[in-house]
Order: C-alpha cells, then structure tokens, then sequence
C-alpha cells in the first residue's frame, strides 16, 4: 500500500500552488503539508477570507495594549493625585499631632495609626485590582480569562478562604 494519495485542483487552484510554491521555495507536495499543518496549529478555518492576517491581528493586539497602558498610567496618577497624596498629607499631619501631643485621651497612638493605614492600603490595593480587572481582561482579553481573574481577586479579598 502507498504512502502517497493524489489530490484533484482545478488549474487556477494548481497556478496558486505553483506560484506559492515558488513564493516559498516549497513543493506542491510540502507546500500542502505546510499548509495543513498552519490550518491544524492556527485553528484558522481556510473558508474564511477575511480572517485577520497574523501580523495585522497582532499590531491591532499591540495598539490595544499600547492604548490599555496609556489608559492604566492615567488613572494610576488620578488615583495617586485624588487619593494617595490627601493621605500622605494627612498621615504627615497625624504625625505631627502625635509628636505635638502631650498624651492626652484625643492623641492618636501609632497602633491607631497603623490600624488605620491598613485599612487605607487595603482599600487602594482592592481599588487598584478591579480596576486593573476592568480596564485590561473586560476590554481586551477572552472572556474565560474573567473567570479565572475574579477568582484571583475574590482569593486576595478573602485570604482565609480557600
């Protein structure tokens, strides 16, 4: 029994193989296998002509990033302008209160200090996941990556769970 099969093309089907062959530098025989094996690996289905070239789906990838990106460094300095400068300002403040104090019942202990700091980061940190959470996986990556990112965030809010 033969290894080989034979394969019926129209005529202009065999001059686009000829001159893809050529293009290439591949035989009919290897430009077929090639070919089948970029349709088996890509999972691109061959009957769709519009299907983006893999150079333009990946620029157009890159210019999503690039504009994902521009949009993170924005709201992160919106954030650090509206939020995290008042509560430098703020915790400096304190600061100085406590080192000001005498030890009366208003003064604020470093343990009150710290407890609420705490709060306060883990507040922004919870801020910065959801929203790193909807600018990058809702606008731009598949939708079985949501999943799994809720998740990571739901196991960061709720340590002890499992």
């Amino acid at each position: 029994m033969s290894d080989r099969k034979s394969l019926s093309v129209s005529a202009g089907t065999h001059q686009q193989l000829e001159r893809l062959g050529d293009k290439f530098g591949l035989s009919h025989k290897d430009l077929i296998a090639v070919m089948a094996q970029y349709f088996t690996v890509t999972k691109t289905d061959p009957r769709e002509t519009k299907a983006d070239i893999p150079d333009v789906a990946l620029k157009k990838i890159a210019q999503k990033v690039d504009t994902l990106d521009k949009r993170m460094i924005g709201f992160i300095r919106e954030q650090e302008k509206e939020l995290l400068k008042p509560i430098l300002s703020e915790v400096r403040a304190m600061r100085t209160q406590i080192g000001q104090d005498s030890g009366g019942s208003d003064t604020i202990t470093p343990e009150h200090l710290e407890e609420q700091l705490t709060g306060v980061v883990g507040a922004i940190q919870t801020l910065m996941r959801l929203s790193f959470r909807t600018a990058l996986v809702d606008n731009a990556l598949r939708p079985e990556y949501r999943q799994q990112t809720d998740e990571l965030i739901r196991q960061q809010d709720n340590p002890t769970q499992p």
